[in-house]
C-alpha cells in the first residue's frame, strides 16, 4: 500500500519580494514538492487555496505581501524529491545570460513547463539545476515540438517589465523559420486572422481555430526558398496566440511540415518513413529592450542540424 503523510493544519504564508509576479500554481509547486500538480489545481479550483481570503485562478500573479492559505494536503511519501534520472534532459545551450535574464536555445520535444501528463518541464528542471537561484520564471512559451529562443527572467521585476513589452509589442521582435507544405506563390503576406482556442471532442486536444469573434492574431510570412513540394518561410509575429504560426499556416493551405495537430498527415508520414520525426519550426531570434539597460537585445539561435539536414535532401524548384 502507498505510504502517505499529511500536512496537519492550515498554513498561511506571506509572499516575499523574490516571489512577486509568479503564478500561484508554480509558486505552490515549489512549496508542495510531493503533491501532484493535478491535485494542486483541484484544491485551487475548490477554493481551498485562497489569496488574501479570496478565491483566485491558478494563473493569478502573486504580489509581495499577499497572504496565501494552504489547506492540509495528503503527501505521498514515496514520491520524495524528483529523481534526476527521470528529468527531461536539459539542453542548457545558453545563448545569452546576465544578472537579469537568460535566453536558452530550447530543444524540440521538451515542454517548457509541467502539466497534464508531464511531471516536469524545462523550467522546473532548470530550477532544480540551479537551486541557489531564488527566482526563475518563463517570460513566454514555445510549443513542445518547436526549438529555439526562450527567455527566462531572474526576478519578478524583470518578469513584469518583459511581460509589459510583450503585451504592447513595443521593442519586441519574435522571428521564426518554418518549412511548409506546397508552393507559396503569394510572396510576402500578412495573415490577420482571429483565433479562438477549442478542445476537440475527437482527441480532447486544445487547438487554435479561425474565429471572427476570437482574439486578434497577426503573422507576417515571407518565403525565402522554394522546393518542389515545400517552401521555406520566415515568420515575424505581430501577436503571440497559442499555436499561432501553425494555425495560420494551415488556414492558408500551407501547414507546417511535421505538425501533428494542424498538418498534412499523409505527406508527413512519408517524411517519417525517411527518418524525419519532428516539426519543422524554429524560433530563430528574439529581440526585446533590456529591462535594466534600456538597450535593444537581439539573440539568435542557429537552426538545428536535423532541420537543415532535411532541406539538403529536398529537390529545389527549377
Amino acid at each position: 500500500m502507498p505510504s502517505h503523510s499529511n500536512s496537519a493544519k492550515v498554513r498561511h504564508l506571506v509572499v516575499e519580494t523574490h516571489s512577486e509576479g509568479q503564478r500561484l500554481d508554480n509558486w505552490l509547486v515549489k512549496r508542495l514538492k510531493r503533491v501532484p500538480r493535478s491535485h494542486l489545481y483541484k484544491i485551487i479550483r475548490d477554493g481551498q487555496v485562497r489569496v488574501n481570503g479570496g478565491r483566485v485562478k491558478p494563473t493569478y500573479r502573486l504580489e509581495e505581501g499577499d497572504s496565501v492559505r494552504i489547506p492540509p494536503v495528503r503527501i505521498d511519501a514515496r514520491r520524495g524529491l524528483p529523481d534526476p534520472m527521470t528529468l527531461p534532459v536539459l539542453d542548457l545551450d545558453i545563448l545569452y545570460e546576465d544578472s537579469a535574464l537568460l535566453v536558452l536555445n530550447k530543444t524540440a520535444g521538451i515542454s517548457v513547463h509541467g502539466g497534464t501528463g508531464i511531471r516536469l518541464g524545462l523550467i522546473e528542471s532548470l530550477r532544480l539545476d540551479r537551486p541557489k537561484s531564488p527566482f526563475l520564471e518563463l517570460v513566454h512559451r514555445i510549443d513542445r515540438p518547436t526549438s529555439g529562443c526562450l527567455i527566462i527572467a531572474k526576478s519578478s521585476t524583470i518578469l513584469r517589465h518583459l511581460h509589459a513589452q510583450l503585451r504592447s509589442g513595443v521593442g519586441v521582435k519574435k522571428n521564426y523559420r518554418a518549412l511548409v507544405h506546397g508552393q507559396w506563390t503569394a510572396g510576402p503576406r500578412t495573415i490577420d486572422l482571429k483565433l479562438s482556442t477549442r478542445t476537440l471532442a475527437v482527441d480532447r486536444v486544445r487547438r487554435s481555430v479561425p474565429d471572427p469573434t476570437g482574439q486578434s492574431a497577426i503573422s507576417h510570412f515571407r518565403p525565402v526558398q522554394w522546393f518542389c513540394d515545400y517552401t521555406l518561410v520566415d515568420i515575424t509575429l505581430g501577436t503571440g496566440r497559442m499555436h499561432q504560426i501553425r494555425a495560420h499556416a494551415a488556414a492558408v493551405g500551407h501547414p507546417v511540415v511535421g505538425d501533428h495537430y494542424y498538418g498534412d498527415r499523409t505527406a508527413d508520414k512519408a517524411l517519417r518513413q525517411k527518418g524525419f520525426r519532428r516539426m519543422w519550426l524554429h524560433a530563430q531570434s528574439i529581440g526585446v529592450i533590456h529591462p535594466d539597460s534600456g538597450v535593444p537585445l537581439l539573440v539568435h539561435a542557429p537552426v538545428p542540424a536535423e532541420l537543415t539536414g532535411l532541406l539538403k535532401g529536398l529537390d529545389l524548384k527549377q
